[in-house]
C-alpha cells in the first residue's frame, strides 16, 4: 500500500510539473532575471508589441524555475529573431577559457587586459586560471591579474556569479558546456569564440573579439535560446523513511513532505542524457514512459534523450534527425536497438520522459549527463527528464538560422556533393 501511495504522489507531482512547464517553458523568456540581472530577451520582429511593462517586471519565486511571468505570442516568437536588451549598462564579465591551453591562455590575457583597461569592466575568472604558470608568472600581466575576481572560501561561487552580466567563452563547444554547469538556474548571455574549428556553440573568431564584444555591450545582438533538460535520478533510497508511521500516519507523512519523493540527484544538461548498458554484455531492458504512460521498451545498447542543441551530437551519430535549436522539443534516440522498426522520435518539450531499468532486466544500466557525472542505475531506478525553463542565451554571429546552417556546412559538410553537369 505504501508503494502504491508513493507512486500516486509521484504521478500527481509529475502532472503538476508537466502542466507548469507546458504553460511557462519557452514562452516566458521576456521576464527580467532569467538571463542575468541586467538584460531581457525579446522577439525582434516587433519588440514594441512585447510592451514596456515586461522590462520592469522582475520574476518572483523560490528559485525552482516555476515563477510566473509574461507570455508572448508563440507563433511569432518561434519564427522571429530574438534580441537582448540591456536594462542598465553591463558591468561584470565572466571569462571562461580552456584550461592549460597555451593559445587560450594567451588570448585570455589579451581579452582581460582590454576589458579591464579600456572598457573599465569587472572581470571574473574561475579559480583554476590563477594556478596556471603562464598567467601568474607573467610580470607584465600582474597589474591586470590583481583586478580579476574569482570565487574562493571567502566568496562562494553562487555569490560571485549572481552579479555576472555577460559570459565570454574561449575554446570549443566543450568549454561552453562546462560553463553551463556553473549556472544551475538562470544564465547570462554567452559569447562563444572558437579556436580554429567552428563549433555549433562558438560561432565567433578570436581575431574579431573587440568588435564582437563592443556590439554586444551596445545591445546590438541576436540571440538563440538553447533549451536545457532537467534530469532527476529516482531511487528507492530517496524515499522518506516511514517505518515508524503505522497505518494512515504513513500517508500523512508522505503528503507532508512530497518533495522527498523526488530524486537524490538533479542536473541540467545542454546536449543529451544517455542511458546505456555500460560494460555489461547483455542488452539493456529500459521501460520508457511519457506523461506516466508506458510507450515502449528499449532492448539494445541504450537510449539517448537529446535537446535540439544536442541533436547534432551523439543523437545524430545514432541515426536521429538534426533539429534547429529554437524548436521546443526533445529527441528520443535508441542506441543500436535489436529491432528493425525502432526509429528515433521527436516529442513536445512539455512532456515528462521517464526511463526505468526493468525489474527483469539481465543487468543494470549506466547514465551520463553531457558526458559527465556518469553513474550506475539499478533495477527499479529511473531517470526522469523534463524541459527546463532555464535556457542558455547564446549570441549569434549573423542570425539563428544562418549560423546554424553555416555550422552544418562547416562542421558536418551537410549535403556536400559535386554538382551535376547541366544538359
Amino acid at each position: 500500500y505504501y508503494s502504491g501511495m508513493c507512486e500516486q504522489l509521484e504521478a500527481k507531482d509529475s502532472r503538476r510539473m508537466a502542466a507548469k512547464h507546458n504553460r511557462r517553458s519557452y514562452l516566458d523568456y521576456t521576464a527580467q532575471g532569467l538571463y542575468g540581472p541586467k538584460c531581457v530577451i525579446f522577439p525582434s520582429a516587433d519588440p514594441q508589441q512585447c510592451g514596456e511593462a515586461l522590462f520592469n517586471s522582475p520574476v518572483e519565486g523560490d528559485g525552482t524555475g516555476e515563477e510566473e511571468g509574461h507570455e508572448v505570442d508563440l507563433e511569432r516568437s518561434y519564427s522571429s529573431e530574438l534580441h537582448l536588451k540591456w536594462l542598465s549598462p553591463p558591468t561584470t564579465v565572466l571569462l571562461i577559457k580552456k584550461i592549460n591551453d597555451e593559445e587560450a591562455t594567451k588570448r585570455f590575457k589579451e581579452f582581460t587586459s582590454w576589458i579591464v583597461q579600456e572598457k573599465v569592466l569587472s572581470v571574473v575568472a574561475e579559480p583554476a586560471v590563477f594556478s596556471e604558470p603562464q598567467v601568474t608568472e607573467d610580470l607584465t600581466y600582474r597589474a591586470v591579474l590583481s583586478k580579476l575576481a574569482t570565487w574562493n572560501e571567502d566568496h562562494s561561487q553562487k555569490e560571485v556569479l549572481k552579479n555576472v552580466d555577460l559570459i565570454v567563452c574561449i575554446g570549443g563547444d566543450g568549454t561552453l558546456l562546462y560553463t553551463a554547469t556553473l549556472f544551475p538556474e538562470g544564465i547570462p548571455p554567452v559569447i562563444g569564440f572558437h579556436m580554429g574549428s567552428l563549433g555549433f556553440l562558438t560561432p565567433f573568431q578570436l581575431d574579431s573579439f573587440k568588435s564582437v564584444i563592443d556590439r554586444v555591450l551596445q545591445g546590438d545582438a541576436s540571440v538563440t535560446l538553447r533549451y536545457r533538460l532537467g534530469c532527476t535520478i529516482r531511487s528507492p533510497q530517496c524515499l522518506p523513511s516511514l517505518s515508524n508511521h503505522p497505518g494512515d500516519e504513513r500517508i500523512k507523512a508522505i503528503e507532508a513532505s512530497p518533495s522527498k519523493l523526488k530524486g537524490c540527484m538533479r542536473l541540467l544538461i545542454v546536449n543529451e542524457v544517455v542511458i546505456d548498458r555500460g560494460t555489461s554484455p547483455y542488452l539493456t531492458n529500459l521501460e520508457v514512459s511519457i506523461n506516466e504512460r508506458l510507450i515502449t521498451t528499449v532492448q539494445g545498447d541504450g537510449l539517448i534523450v537529446a535537446t535540439p542543441t544536442g541533436s547534432t551530437a551523439y543523437s545524430l551519430a545514432a541515426g536521429a534527425s538534426m533539429v534547429h535549436p529554437s524548436v521546443p522539443c526533445m529527441i528520443i534516440t535508441p542506441i543500436c536497438p535489436h529491432s528493425l522498426s525502432f526509429r528515433p522520435i521527436v516529442v513536445p518539450a512539455g512532456v515528462e520522459i521517464l526511463v526505468k531499468v526493468a525489474h527483469d532486466s539481465r543487468s543494470t544500466a549506466w547514465v551520463g549527463f553531457d558526458g559527465r557525472n556518469r553513474q550506475e542505475i539499478k533495477h527499479g531506478e529511473s531517470v526522469v527528464v523534463t524541459a527546463s525553463p532555464w535556457a542558455i542565451p547564446t549570441i549569434n554571429n549573423t542570425g539563428h538560422v544562418t549560423d546554424w546552417f553555416d555550422s552544418l556546412a562547416e562542421c558536418l559538410h551537410w549535403n556536400a556533393r559535386k554538382q551535376q553537369k547541366p544538359k
